[in-house]
């Protein structure tokens, strides 16, 4: 078996000419493929962080117009920064990404609330936040707009083998979020969708701590049998913001090799 990552061989075009996106945790992982993939495909992107070594290597790598440091957890920074971002990119924005996210493993009992309210505060308040703040901007304009929040499918699915409540609640909450901004925002052609990342090969990923235990888990609970990259998750980002997908807002998207279905 085969557990490295297999990029996605994708045809990029030109979807996103002259249009903009905000990224939250856009310096890495996920963030920074979905970043990467809006660029290829004509857009500018504005990206938020909260590491600022990462920031600046995804500014060079990526050629960005707006890559600061912001702490999504804090209204005044996020609204600063989407003022910020919006006047660096030339107009309004036409994209949010939500990826700013953190994981936490911990048992339910020995789990501490500061603990629980640390993960609630970047996971969950940071896309309300974010996405109220930029929703905002785009209802004021009457642009429209499309956002991407990041859930996981650990808020479809419990692991007793890592567990982590706060994170699959934050989770779980992103995906309530989204359909609520979805339904309210509709009427100002605002969609609002999220995806839910199985086992992908970024920083973040915990499983592979242990090669050979994570191997043997996406041996026998993956059925693709392998990670995904974040460059998988990037192009189904891409597609639910792209007009491409003008018909599907409210939707939760396993991206996970088929291991929710088992």
């Amino acid at each position: 078996m085969n557990a490295t990552v297999k990029s996605a061989r994708v045809k990029i075009g030109r979807r996103f000419a002259g249009r903009r996106a905000l990224i939250t945790g856009g310096a890495s992982g996920i963030g920074f493929a979905t970043a990467a993939r809006i660029i290829a495909e004509g857009g500018d992107v504005a990206v938020i962080d909260l590491d600022p070594e990462a920031l600046r290597r995804s500014r060079e790598a990526l050629k960005l117009q707006f890559a600061e440091r912001c702490d999504v957890r804090y209204a005044g920074e996020i609204e600063g920064a989407v003022e910020t971002a919006a006047r660096a990119l030339g107009g309004s924005i036409d994209f949010l990404v939500n990826a700013a996210g953190i994981y936490r493993i911990k048992a339910v009992l020995d789990l501490a609330p500061d603990e629980w309210d640390d993960v609630f505060a970047v996971n969950l308040r940071g896309t309300y936040l974010a996405s109220r703040a930029v929703g905002r901007r785009m209802i004021e304009t009457g642009t429209g707009g499309s956002i991407v929040n990041l859930s996981s499918i650990a808020a479809l699915v419990a692991d007793a083998q890592e567990p982590a409540a706060h994170y699959n609640a934050s989770k779980a909450g992103v995906i309530a979020l989204t359909k609520q901004m979805a339904v309210e925002w509709a009427p100002h052609r605002i969609r609002v969708n999220a995806v839910c990342p199985g086992l992908i090969n970024t920083p973040m990923l915990r499983m592979m701590d242990n090669p050979e235990t994570g191997a043997a888990y996406v041996e026998n609970f993956v059925p693709l049998r392998r990670l995904g990259s974040a460059d998988e998750v990037a192009s189904t980002i891409a597609f639910l913001l792209s007009d491409e997908a003008a018909y599907i807002t409210a939707v939760a998207i396993p991206i996970d090799g088929g291991l929710t279905a088992c």
